[in-house]
């Protein structure tokens, strides 16, 4: 049925935000469809200014840091032109120094571009990543000499290498020394761990020059050493990480705690000091920092089922009307949920001006359907009686298809165990006023039922 002449447009059903800037708004077509509207005004290159922005700019720029921000940026890029860099010397333009420095340069940008924002919520994986890289670039320094063709190509990859170490390695030593610094001292903190490290250094250069003359002219026991050193460097590297103890929740701690809790201790490594908490009727017990920092995966991505997307974008948790329809019916107010088991992917959809805590308690309910695709919970579990048949439902789901009616029944559960499960963390000493679950940045603006996406997005709730 066409529009009459003249009328308003139907509101939209749903706004798309990206930040603070509205992206897309979508309307139902005649065929059951969405049609993702470009909105009026918006810049035909805005696409390509996000795409800008996501490789130089902090995620979440301009809210997410400083005002001066930008101001200081530019000015320190800048003092960086030609004379800010001591190796910028016309000696060492060769070809050579050329392609390691051009390699790096890209390796550098790109990196940063794809794992800057996860920096911060995988300190821990990104510097056990950055002492392995380094160690690699090291092997493949002394393994160029003995191969004069591949030696360029030996380097190069070195320099590449040594490149991410460097974003990655001084990136989680800022992140760790947060944690550390709890007298707002972060910069003596920082300066006193570089001074360890030099001092620590100058015992290794010592300890060199005592083993050059017993290495000279014995390649193998010098292989021998070099893979020794490597291995205990890794080790305490290893013993390092497994030694902290930290209180914010990324999506790896918050997985282990949401499974200790659901499982009672069974099935989630058992935790040493519950924590129990009790609020609207539901007592669950939740494994706090020092029970569940030891069991962290130590690689990105390793112990999970499925890829969550937090903060997605409407062309991704939807393909039709009726399925946006449906996710509304079947999520919260605040945000929605899209399973895809089949894909093995998770999507959910932050709605614009929601309250501060939806991230984490959206994340929680898509890790709770992860989940319930693992093993059976056992007998004695909290909520056990009402997520087992749950489990059950959603392993008989169809290959391809979203199980609406599970992730309905999820949400209506989710208001009564989210609550209970919200305060077992912070009685355990998770800091749940903030956290590293590493939303994205899109928002979704959609009215209430019988009606279209507001004109305005909605306005921010005041942090609480």
């Amino acid at each position: 049925m066409e529009r009459p002449e003249g009328s308003p447009a139907p509101p939209p059903l749903c706004r798309e935000l990206w930040g603070p800037r509205e992206a897309a708004r979508y309307q139902g077509d005649p065929r059951g469809g969405l049609q993702r509207l470009v909105p009026p005004g918006a810049c035909p290159h805005s696409g390509l200014r996000r795409a800008a922005a996501r490789v130089l700019l902090p995620q979440g720029y301009p809210e997410s840091v400083s005002p001066d921000y930008l101001q200081y940026q530019c000015w320190d890029a800048l003092q960086a032109v030609g004379v800010g860099d001591s190796a910028a010397t016309v000696t060492g333009a060769t070809l050579t120094w050329v392609l390691r420095d051009g390699v790096g340069m890209v390796t550098r940008i790109a990196f940063a571009w794809l794992q800057g924002s996860r920096l911060d919520c995988e300190a821990k994986q990104w510097r056990l990543a950055a002492d392995v890289l380094n160690d690699a670039a090291l092997v493949l320094e002394l393994l160029a000499p003995a191969w004069p063709r591949a030696g360029p190509a030996l380097l190069t990859l070195a320099a590449a290498a040594k490149c991410i170490v460097g974003v990655a390695g001084g990136a989680t030593r800022a992140a760790l020394a947060v944690h550390q610094a709890r007298r707002d001292n972060m910069a003596d903190v920082a300066a006193k761990d570089s001074s360890q490290e030099t001092l620590v250094n100058g015992a290794g250069l010592l300890l060199a020059l005592l083993l050059l003359p017993l290495l000279e002219g014995r390649p193998w026991l010098t292989w021998g050493v070099v893979t020794l050193l490597l291995g205990t460097h890794l080790g305490a590297n290893l013993g390092a990480l497994r030694a902290l103890r930290l209180p914010t929740l990324n999506r790896p701690r918050l997985r282990l705690a949401l499974g200790g809790a659901l499982r009672g201790g069974a099935g989630g490594g058992g935790a040493t000091h519950p924590h129990p908490a009790g609020k609207g009727g539901v007592v669950v017990t939740v494994p706090g920092p020092e029970d569940v920092n030891p069991r962290e995966p130590l690689l990105p991505g390793f112990g999970t089922r499925l890829s969550l997307h937090l903060g997605a974008p409407l062309h991704r948790l939807v393909n039709s009307e009726a399925e946006f329809k449906k996710a509304l019916e079947c999520g919260t107010e605040d945000y929605i949920i899209v399973l895809r088991p089949a894909q093995g992917w998770v999507g959910v959809g932050l709605r614009r001006g929601a309250p501060p805590d939806t991230p984490l308690r959206a994340c929680a309910q898509a890790l709770l359907l992860e989940e319930l695709l693992g093993p059976d919970l056992p007998p004695g579990a909290p909520m056990g009686a009402a997520l087992r048949p749950l489990q059950h439902r959603l392993r008989r789901c169809p290959p391809g298809t979203v199980p609406w009616g599970v992730v309905a029944e999820s949400s209506r559960l989710w208001r009564t165990l989210g609550p209970a499960f919200l305060h077992g963390l912070a009685a355990a000493g998770w800091e749940t006023q903030r956290h590293l679950l590493a939303p994205d940045e899109w928002q979704l603006d959609w009215a209430g039922p019988g009606g279209g996406a507001s004109e305005e997005p909605r306005p921010s709730a005041p942090p609480q």
